[in-house]
């Protein structure tokens, strides 16, 4: 039996779906630009999107959240950010959206990403997201993502904030990287 490793493309795959959940969890993150609360409970966000010329099959991920729960995460995300080098990182509110443009250095490439946030955050919102690799990234010059949440319901009785169940997997966003 032949074990193999996971190749340069997986495994960007595997950090890209967490950079997802995250922003799923997180609207946008780092700037000043204060952002609304999600309503606390169960949200349902759908994405899809594209990877290059392949269209990424659809993702369906239950997230809990409470207000500390939106807090904490928002703060992962622009710690997040903070780690990389940007030279642009843009986020303002022009009517009822959130506009961010960031370009930031991640690996050998320069990622460019355009991204337009909208919605009631009680009930719904959406994100769509337009990024580019400069030079491509694993073979991958650009994605083009989006995401529509929307809130179901109080948390089940066996989740706690921060919970995200994605392909039949329960995982808790606020504990990534906490040591055992």
């Amino acid at each position: 039996m032949r074990i193999s490793r996971p190749s340069i493309a997986s495994r960007y795959t595997a950090r890209v779906t967490a950079a997802c959940l995250i922003a799923a969890a997180i609207p946008l993150t780092a700037s000043a630009l204060d952002y609304p609360a999600r309503k606390a409970g169960l949200w349902q966000i759908t994405t899809n999107g594209t990877t290059g010329a392949t269209k990424n099959p659809e993702q369906v991920t239950l997230q809990c959240v409470d207000k500390a729960s939106d807090q904490a995460l928002q703060k992962m995300g622009a710690g997040m950010m903070a780690g990389m080098k940007c030279e642009k990182n843009d986020n303002a509110k022009e009517g009822n959206k959130y506009v961010g443009h960031s370009i930031c250095q991640m690996g050998p490439s320069k990622l460019e990403s355009k991204s337009v946030m909208s919605g009631d955050f009680e009930q719904e919102y959406t994100m769509t997201a337009d990024s580019t690799f400069s030079p491509p990234m694993a073979g991958i010059s650009g994605s083009k993502t989006t995401m529509v949440a929307k809130w179901i319901g109080p948390c089940k009785a066996d989740q706690k904030p921060g919970d995200v169940i994605v392909n039949g997997q329960k995982m808790n966003l606020l504990n990534m990287g906490a040591k055992p």
